[in-house]
């Protein structure tokens, strides 16, 4: 039985506040709507077009791969999306790290800086001289098109990047609130190390200083051939032991035709790392890094003897022919194990070196024994956009491109330089661009001899300007404008040396010819790829139409940006693939009842490449029917229109029985009809797709109608009143136009017509007086009123609660009868500190008389007061215990003293509250009588602040006393706290006070519930359970 009697006292608390609990009460929904319609900028990232995305093929060949130690500017479209001017806008450029396909951290240059920069001066309107634009109107690029990415100080972004993979993301803000989605791209790209092994051969004079040009003369001419090493990515990269083949031809030597070149150093030639055995050495000549910033070049010299003869030519090639590289070269090369990491040696030609740029590897120079003529070209590069602001160029003479191109316009340019042994003689010249298509073959040649450009040149002749000649220049330039489309193809400079010039004759001898070819021409092979185009938005003149109306068609357009200009192709069709006959970015299209709900309709763009980007538009597409009907004796006919998402409703049209002597809401006394209609859908559809719908009942001239009602059910609904509209001679007529968002009327629907005069229901006549609110504990609110004058049978005393703002759009309402006068507001439905404001009103439906208001804080909690210095001493029969109050505070109205033989939570006391094992007092003191039952053992007390609703803290201050007694006083019938029946059952005295305070407050709580119905029978009763 001692285990079961807390069982029964816990289901029993249970019941009682389960009952009290209203569960519809506690569900909350919360919805938010959002909307704007204000004109606002929008910037917006386009396009990324420098660096390219870096893409592989199948076999790991890949396209617009950067090199490591090259320098990288961006590039980009940024332009105002939206539909009002942009006047502040940044952008940043952030590179981050690859992790296979995910973005990684930000990376970190050499120094361990963030590769992070951001230009805040992007669009500004403030008197700063960086600002790249003071405002971008709508639908404007950031510096008129392709826009060149600056730091904040105007100067150019660039990054020298390491090898790895990478991320490079563009990414504007602005403090204007734009579309979040269009504010950032990014292009994945791929760093590779590199490194170019150069061959260079020079003519020295007697002084051993190189000679710019050719040389002439039969007698011994000495050389220099030299091998250098480039690695921006790796600068501490060296090779070995660099081979070079010399070879003359026709001259005598007796230098070496084999030499190795370099810095004699002492170097590690194999080693195993972490073996803990020393590093095998030796002596090697090094090219490359000395260690210190530095670089070592290799050189030899060497000299020839030109032929005895009156005339003839001479030379000198010098051909790169193997070298050594240290590193891990795995075990194939290096032996050792699989998992040993082992340096050693290896001797690589070409056919199996990976120097970047072959064409260094070999070096030729001429001689003659009479005047050697030779010009030489010395500069070959591609511009693009050669006169804008910030032109690309792409590579130069001994550097291949690397990047892909793009369609479009571009400007071929060269450096011709005279390198004759003699200065002073003067040539004419041209040079020819060649374009080649490879995969074709087909070629196109462009011959130049000046330029306007790169650079402003007039042609003149080649040489050492004169008297006669004061135009002559010993570098000459060469431009031609080219276009080209997408493909591979071979470009080509080639300079032609056309004669020699005559100044004191003014004639050319065009049967001099160049003696040196090798150094006349250079050629790039480039890969053009287009940019597909990009529809940037589409706009559609009208977003909802109506079948059957005068509102069928709409226009849809789309804006294109195409970063090479290309012509486009625009090609609409509708969702099963036909074509709509549209040819430009805009598209007229006409709907009918077929295309109800919603119209979706594709429109592709295509550039002249066959590049192409697609969308989808859709429109809403509304149905819109009428139906009309005549009652049997056609004295009445009724029409209703109806525009809705859906086809094929039917409507069925009959009489209906006339209405005699009923009740209308919000009228007085009873009424009949003089004629009517019954009308039933065949069906009927969801409010979300009725978006307009009207009746209207004409009726004859005979017929005196003066209002309109429909009967659904046995609910009536006023729909028009007052003189009705003239129908046309004859006939009279009652329109009504249903709000949006509502029903349709369903089977079965009566729409009557009433006669004579409706009088106005009135507002009851008893009033609210005597309205008092006020907080109780537990966030409750106890209300009451008082009625003044009597209430009628329909007439309801209806209380309305808003929280935290008063006439709220759905406050908590209930309502009562005559009998009841006041309401505990339950604490479950407030939330402590919040205001409740509350009004009360004696009402019959709608109407309703005065209006009773008061305002109430909730109250939950106590103020943070606590009981300090308790102290306990006995005095005789009885306890006495005192206290100090931690702090002043008005919300404190009492203190509560519970105690118990065993010590207990605050959660715990909770549950002595009610009963003989807690006092209440006012002051900081109390008197408490001991027990009268004998034994020994600590009695425990806490002490907790009460405020004035009656809300008991939830922490208690604690102490306890020893209790001892040898003899039993109790008597079972004088009320003390032990009785003979605690002796036998085990359960202590307060809990059977317990079990009465929980019965007593299940009742009232069952009681105060029911009473929230409306008095009357049973029927139409709002019962809260």
């Amino acid at each position: 039985m001692n285990k079961m009697t807390p069982m029964i006292l816990v289901m029993l608390m249970l019941t009682s506040v389960l009952a009290s609990i209203d569960f519809v009460e506690l569900q909350e929904m919360k919805e938010i709507e959002d909307t704007s319609g204000r004109a606002s900028a929008d910037p917006e990232v386009v396009i990324i077009t420098s660096p390219r995305e870096t893409t592989c093929d199948s076999s790991g060949d890949c396209l617009d791969e950067l090199l490591a130690g090259d320098p990288v500017n961006f590039r980009a479209y940024l332009r105002n999306s939206g539909d009002a001017d942009l006047d502040n806008m940044q952008y940043s450029v952030d590179i981050y790290l690859n992790n296979n396909g995910n973005r990684g951290d930000i990376a970190t240059d050499t120094a361990g800086n963030e590769l992070s920069w951001t230009n805040y001066n992007a669009v500004c309107n403030t008197s700063s001289q960086s600002c790249q634009d003071t405002v971008l109107a709508q639908g404007e690029f950031l510096t008129g098109g392709e826009a060149v990415l600056k730091n904040f100080d105007g100067s150019t972004l660039s990054w020298t990047p390491s090898a790895g993979s990478y991320f490079v993301v563009v990414s504007v803000t602005s403090s204007v609130l734009g579309d979040p989605g269009n504010n950032e791209l990014s292009v994945a790209v791929t760093v590779r190390d590199y490194f170019d092994v150069a061959v260079d051969l020079t003519w020295l004079d007697g002084s051993g200083a190189p000679i710019s040009g050719s040389v002439d003369g039969s007698d011994v001419q000495t050389y220099q051939v030299s091998v250098s090493l480039t690695s921006p990515g790796q600068p501490s990269m060296t090779i070995r032991n660099a081979t070079v083949e010399v070879t003359h031809d026709n001259a005598q030597s007796s230098s070496p035709t084999s030499v190795a070149v370099g810095h004699s150093a002492t170097v590690n030639t194999r080693e195993t790392i972490g073996s803990g055995t020393p590093a095998q050495t030796g002596t090697r000549l090094i090219v490359g890094s000395d260690g210190l910033n530095g670089s070592h070049v290799g050189t030899a010299t060497g000299s020839i003897t030109p032929p005895a003869v009156q005339s003839g030519q001479y030379s000198v090639t010098a051909v790169l022919k193997e070298y050594v590289v240290y590193g891990p070269h795995g075990t194939s090369v290096c032996g050792g194990s699989v998992l040993d990491a082992v340096y050693c040696e290896k001797t690589v030609t070409s056919q199996d070196w990976a120097d970047e740029y072959s064409g260094s590897n070999q070096a030729t120079i001429d001689g003659s024994i009479e005047t050697f003529q030779d010009i030489s070209l010395v500069q070959f590069q591609i511009w693009k956009d050669v006169n804008g602001e910030d032109p690309e160029v792409f590579g130069s003479l001994g550097l291949d491109i690397t990047s892909s191109l793009s369609p479009g316009d571009y400007e071929l340019y060269a450096e011709v330089g005279h390198l004759s042994s003699s200065s002073s003689l003067l040539y004419n010249w041209s040079v020819d661009f060649t374009i080649t298509d490879v995969p074709g073959g087909a070629s196109t040649v462009v011959t130049a001899n000046s330029c306007d450009s790169r650079v402003t040149y007039a042609n003149s002749q080649l040489g050492t300007a004169s008297v006669r000649t004061p135009d002559a220049q010993m570098l000459v330039y060469a431009c031609a404008s080219v276009s080209m489309g997408e493909g591979i193809f071979n470009v080509e400079a080639e300079a032609n040396l056309l004669g020699q010039w005559d100044e004191d004759g003014e004639t050319l001898n065009d049967k001099v010819d160049d003696m040196s070819l090798s150094n006349n021409r250079y050629d790039f092979n480039v890969e053009v790829t287009n940019f597909a185009p990009q529809i940037l938005s589409l706009s559609l003149s009208a977003e909802s139409l109506t079948a059957d109306s005068d509102k069928t068609d709409f226009t849809a357009t789309v804006n294109v940006f195409d970063v090479e200009g290309d012509n486009i192709n625009y090609v609409w069709t509708d969702t099963s693939g036909e074509n709509i006959d549209c040819e430009s970015e805009s598209c007229t299209m006409t709907i009918d009842e077929s295309m109800v709900p919603t119209f979706r309709f594709n429109v592709l763009v295509e550039d002249s490449y066959g590049a192409f980007d697609t969308v989808q538009g859709e429109v809403s597409v509304w149905n819109h029917d009428n139906f009309s009907g005549y009652s049997d004796d056609m004295s009445i006919m009724a029409a209703y229109d109806i525009t809705y998402k859906g086809t094929g409703l039917q409507l069925n049209f009959g009489n209906v029985s006339e209405a005699v002597e009923v009740s209308l809401p919000g009228y007085d006394g009873t009424y009949s009809s003089v004629g009517g209609m019954t009308i039933s859908p065949a069906t009927t559809y969801d409010t979300k797709d009725v978006n307009s719908q009207t009746m209207t009942l004409a009726f004859g001239n005979q017929i005196q109608a003066t209002s309109m009602w429909v009967k659904v059910g046995n609910l009536w609904q006023l729909l028009a009143t007052g003189t009705p509209d003239e129908y046309n001679a004859t006939t009279s007529s009652y329109t009504y136009t249903w709000d949006a968002g509502d029903s349709m009327f369903t089977v079965g629907t009566e729409f009557h017509l009433f006669g004579g005069v409706l009088s106005q229901a009135q507002a009851p006549t008893a009033n609210i007086s005597g309205f008092t609110a006020s907080a109780s504990m537990a966030g409750g609110i106890s209300i009451s009123w008082t009625i003044d004058g009597t209430m009628l049978a329909d007439d309801r005393v209806v209380v309305s609660i808003c929280d935290n703002e008063p006439s709220c759009s759905t406050p908590d309402e209930s309502s009562y009868g005559d009998t009841v006068s006041t309401m505990l507001y339950s604490g479950q439905n407030t939330v402590h500190g919040n205001n409740y404001y509350i009004e009360a009103s004696v009402c019959d439906g709608a109407l309703c008389s005065n209006v009773a208001t008061a305002t109430v804080v909730a109250d939950k909690e106590v103020a943070a007061v606590t009981a300090t210095g308790v102290s306990i001493t006995e005095s005789g029969e009885t306890w006495v215990l005192s206290w100090n109050a931690s702090s002043e505070d008005s919300d404190i109205d009492s203190w509560l003293v519970c105690y118990l033989k065993a010590s207990f939570t605050a959660s715990e006391m909770s549950d002595l509250v009610g009963t003989t094992a807690c006092v209440a007092t006012d002051t900081t003191n109390v008197t408490i009588d001991k027990y009268t039952t004998s034994g020994t053992h600590n009695v425990h007390f806490a002490i907790a602040p009460v405020d004035v609703v009656g809300n008991i803290a939830s922490t208690a201050s604690s102490d306890f006393i020893e209790y001892s007694r040898t003899d039993d006083n109790t008597n079972p019938d004088d009320g003390s706290q032990t009785t003979d029946s605690e002796v036998s059952s085990g359960v202590p005295t307060w809990t059977w006070g317990v079990i009465g305070l929980v019965v007593v407050v299940a009742f009232v709580a069952g009681a105060f519930i029911l009473s929230r119905g409306d008095d009357g029978d049973d029927e139409g009763k709002d019962w809260d359970y």
